[in-house]
């Protein structure tokens, strides 16, 4: 009975290892602006244990491959926010995110439409203005 038990455990123990191993697929969403970032993203996960990563710049997806035995998906993360990008699971600090390059703020919001309306002031224009530019 003794070696049934052990056998048994030894194949739960296989069977579980041998799941840790098998590289797992996910997509992230990860801020960024450029191919600073982009570069800066994809340097981060170029780590032991992925073995597949590409970042879309215009969709902010990282599609990254990995083996959880040797990186989680919270290391991915919490790697990625140690150099100032955020997640869709987790925040860069003010402290990390205010460390990227100006080009590369991402949380910059764009005034001019949506929530931002009741702000916008009102610029008229007359026949002696020398500036050209839209409202």
């Amino acid at each position: 009975m003794k070696q049934l038990i052990f056998i048994g455990l030894m194949l739960l123990g296989t069977l579980t290892y041998g799941q840790s191993n098998r590289p797992v697929t996910v997509n992230l969403t990860v801020g960024g602006t450029c191919d600073m970032c982009k570069e800066r993203i994809e340097r981060t996960v170029d780590v032991k244990g992925v073995k597949y990563f590409e970042y879309t710049l215009a969709t902010h997806n990282l599609e990254i491959t990995y083996v959880p035995s040797k990186i989680t998906e919270e290391q991915l993360h919490k790697s990625l926010n140690a150099v100032g990008h955020d997640t869709n699971k987790s925040k860069a600090s003010d402290e990390q995110y205010d460390k990227i390059h100006g080009c590369c703020k991402y949380r910059v919001h764009v005034h001019g439409e949506g929530e931002h309306d009741s702000e916008k002031k009102e610029h008229n224009h007359d026949e002696n203005d020398d500036h050209d530019h839209e409202h």
